[in-house]
């Protein structure tokens, strides 16, 4: 007879008052490695579930699965039915071993590859929804992982699988916390949705806008002038702000690719360069990683980035007060054309080395529209960036909930 140990997690929703059970996955239900086929059985025959068929989902639906060549005993061994759980029995990352995958309902005539282990609930002790999140929350992953064991890949097995415990209530408890957090799952998935929304509708407008398709008018309802055609040099004033490298620990400033802005190392160690020289930055500052200006590598300087040091392979522009504006550039080296042209010009051999010709740089022509014009696009443009912006904290803040409602229970 199983020795059942009760326990009481830290969060409970009111009416429910008796202990949880803590029990080993293996005396729950059983375990089953996946179907192993020759090359020359893929491409006909039956649904097959494969390994990308489970990374990065939670529920398990009947989708554009490939094929393998299945026989009835294959079919009758390798089925999946309602409440079946997946999991990923090898990965080359180690974080992907072990995750899973719910069948949220019997999938008729398919079968699932040998990279997978099915857990089939044998007492039917565990809630459909409920398995979503007690196979995925942090202390279940933790053991599992613990199990995990390495060589070119990362790889569990039905053994240990049998050997994690499984802390969980009754099944009445277990569909309040599967409804309460699919409602938590819903509001993410409904901001992340606003989220995408929002920067398709940005991207579309500023298709537009750097076009000259959509235009503002000034305070009067007037048209503003014709945009100029300006070689970045006009625009731009190169600053070399030169100095000894410190003798003691400094901000350095570095700059992230795919437009993603600067960062910062503090407390770098002069002793870990071989240059003599560094270059101040400032606020407003346009600044350019030569090496990978064509993936993206280029920002205007914050704030808190003020007084820090960069190497001589970051040039630094100020961006002339008649010609444009720190808030515009902004929004200009998001412009999917600006950044092909960095592209362009950066000659180089093959892999990464490549390296930004700063005389073909300030050669680089771009449409401005007059000053006015200019404040009240980045300023439009902005507006959208703040609600991406508050989007994503409201995200990040329901996902911290979430996470911390799991840890609790």
């Amino acid at each position: 007879m199983i020795e059942v140990k009760k326990l009481v997690p830290e969060l409970r929703f009111k009416g429910f008052d008796e202990g949880w059970n803590l029990h080993k996955l293996g005396e729950l239900g059983t375990f089953k490695n996946g179907l192993n086929k020759d090359s020359s059985e893929f491409g006909h025959g039956s649904p097959f579930v494969n390994l990308m068929d489970v990374f990065g989902k939670s529920i398990l639906t009947e989708s554009n699965f490939g094929l393998v060549n299945s026989n009835e005993k294959d079919k009758e061994n390798y089925n999946l039915v309602k409440g079946d759980v997946l999991f990923i029995r090898s990965s080359v990352k180690r974080t992907g071993v072990g995750e899973t995958i719910l069948v949220a309902h019997d999938i008729p005539n398919t079968v699932y590859s040998g990279f997978l282990i099915r857990f089939r609930d044998r007492n039917k002790e565990l809630g459909l929804n409920f398995k979503s999140y007690c196979f995925s929350n942090a202390p279940f992953r933790k053991e599992l992982l613990s199990y995990a064991t390495s060589s070119a890949n990362t790889n569990i097995n039905q053994e240990s699988l049998a050997q994690i415990k499984l802390f969980f209530p009754s099944l009445p408890e277990q569909q309040k916390i599967a409804s309460f957090l699919s409602a938590v799952d819903e509001k993410i998935q409904q901001l992340t949705r606003k989220k995408e929304l929002l920067e398709q509708y940005k991207k579309g407008v500023m298709q537009q806008l750097f076009s000259g398709k959509l235009r503002f008018k000034d305070e009067n309802g007037a048209e503003y002038p014709e945009w100029e055609v300006k070689r970045l040099g006009e625009v731009l004033d190169q600053q070399i702000r030169e100095v000894k490298t410190p003798l003691v620990n400094y901000l350095a400033i570095g700059v992230r690719s795919h437009v993603k802005g600067t960062f910062q190392k503090p407390n770098s160690d002069p002793s870990k360069i071989a240059m003599d020289k560094l270059y101040i930055v400032h606020e407003n500052d346009l600044i350019v990683n030569i090496t990978f200006a064509w993936e993206g590598a280029i920002a205007v300087v914050k704030k808190i980035d003020d007084g820090g040091l960069v190497s001589h392979r970051f040039p630094t522009y100020i961006i002339k007060a008649n010609h444009s504006t720190p808030e515009y550039f902004k929004h200009i080296i998001l412009d999917k054309k600006f950044r092909l042209i960095l592209d362009l010009i950066s000659p180089g051999g093959a892999g990464r080395n490549r390296v930004l010709s700063k005389k073909e740089f300030v050669k680089i022509k771009i449409h401005f529209p007059c000053i006015d014009e200019q404040q009240k696009i980045a300023n439009f443009l902005s507006d959208i960036d703040k609600k991406i912006e508050s989007n994503s904290q409201q995200i990040n803040q329901t996902q911290t909930f979430k996470k911390g409602l799991l840890q609790k229970m």
